[in-house]
């Protein structure tokens, strides 16, 4: 088979008017809903553990549903980004389940830096093999290839390019606040949160024909509100204001799990 052939496999992933599968869209909204709904239930002094455990159910569901989506896509972003992706959710994972263990803080900062930064080079090389296919793409056309279908990286370079730069700046705030208690690490994670946020919205925006207006306004709003979390503290470190964090990480999560839900009931139509 050629670079530029595709199998039936293929051909057929890229007939799809949504890509993720209806299980990973399924188990990405019960995730986000059990996140959401976790991180609430912190707020309550005597449910606050409950909270932590039913948060890292959610999470656990939402890296199974990663696993799922992105295990099978090497012909699309290429293995090494796979199982970047891939480590950088388990890690993710971990972290969550460290704070429903009660570990100290510090420790768990290392674990959710550790997976930003690695998720950060993951979407890097995303990147990078888009690159690779449009110089290949290139290269053909210059040859006089007759033109056959790609499978290619559908996501723009300022999605991909902003979205890495966003989880590493991220991940070094995040490696910062285990010894800073100043505003510093906390702006760097600012400005993580805001790139991760352009690179979200610059990738789902263009999205109304798949799933519609409410999906990608809830795909919107969603990153805006965590973006807005770090944003609270950079300007006043010495006031963490939880409940503000919570809330917003409540609602934020809702929000996403209220897209994949549509995106959801899109794809099972769409199927039919």
């Amino acid at each position: 088979m050629t670079e530029t052939e595709l199998t039936e496999q293929e051909q057929r992933f890229e007939s799809e008017l949504i890509h993720a599968s209806p299980r990973v869209l399924l188990l990405a909204a019960i995730g986000l809903v059990f996140y959401g709904a976790g991180n609430a239930l912190r707020l309550v002094g005597q449910f606050s553990q409950v909270g932590a455990l039913i948060a890292f159910v959610g999470t656990l569901l939402l890296v199974i549903a990663i696993v799922l989506h992105v295990e099978h896509l090497s012909f699309r972003i290429g293995r090494s980004a796979v199982v970047l992706i891939i480590g950088a959710a388990i890690l993710n994972c971990v972290g969550s389940l460290m704070i429903a263990a009660k570990i100290s803080n510090q420790d768990v900062l290392w674990v959710a830096g550790a997976s930003y930064v690695i998720g950060g080079l993951g979407v890097a090389l995303i990147a990078v093999h888009k690159e690779i296919q449009m110089k290949a793409t290139i290269a053909d056309y210059a040859a006089g290839v007759p033109w056959k279908v790609r499978v290619t990286v559908h996501a723009s370079f300022l999605s991909l390019i902003a979205g890495a730069l966003g989880l590493v700046f991220w991940g070094f705030g995040d490696f910062g606040l285990t010894s800073d208690t100043g505003s510093g690490p906390w702006v760097l994670c600012s400005v993580g949160a805001v790139l991760v946020s352009i690179g979200v919205i610059s990738h789902v925006e263009h999205l109304v024909p798949r799933i519609g207006r409410v999906a990608v306004g809830a795909a919107i709003l969603a990153p805006l509100l965590w973006a807005a979390i770090p944003c609270l503290n950079a300007i006043d470190p010495a006031d963490t204001r939880l409940i503000a964090y919570r809330v917003f990480l409540g609602i934020g999560a809702l929000l996403a799990a209220l897209a994949c839900a549509i995106a959801f009931q899109k794809k099972i139509t769409t199927d039919r």
